[in-house]
């Protein structure tokens, strides 16, 4: 088992990202009282609290990201270390499962990123 192990961490990742990367994304529209709708004043109560619902919402979907793929880095180079020990074909798998991933988490970040806060 220890000669998989890299590859273990790897399947959690990309197992795991394909509920993580879609929960981040939503979670923060979810936790502000408009759902998302930026313009809906009347639901925040003021535009300050809009203001401060929208960065809780942009930090939530940046930082989940960063870290996600920070962790995705990580696991990509733990497997290019140890790719003598593990089959080419897993490795060639994992990797394209870790960059699909990736690329997921990219796209949340520019969403957290390029969030419009014009009406």
């Amino acid at each position: 088992m220890t000669k998989n192990r890299p590859l273990l961490f790897a399947v959690i990742y990309i197992v795991g990202s394909i509920f993580i990367g879609p929960a981040i994304a939503v979670a923060g529209y979810v936790i502000t009282p408009a759902n998302g709708d930026y313009c809906d004043v009347i639901a925040h109560g003021s535009s300050g609290q809009r203001d401060r619902d929208y960065a809780l919402l942009e930090g939530i979907q940046t930082t989940g990201s960063i870290i996600m793929l920070a962790v995705g880095l990580l696991l990509l180079i733990q497997l290019w270390m140890n790719r003598l020990r593990i089959n080419s074909l897993s490795l060639v798998l994992t990797n394209i499962g870790i960059l699909v991933m990736v690329a997921g988490y990219l796209l949340v970040l520019r969403a957290g990123l390029a969030a419009n806060s014009s009406c």
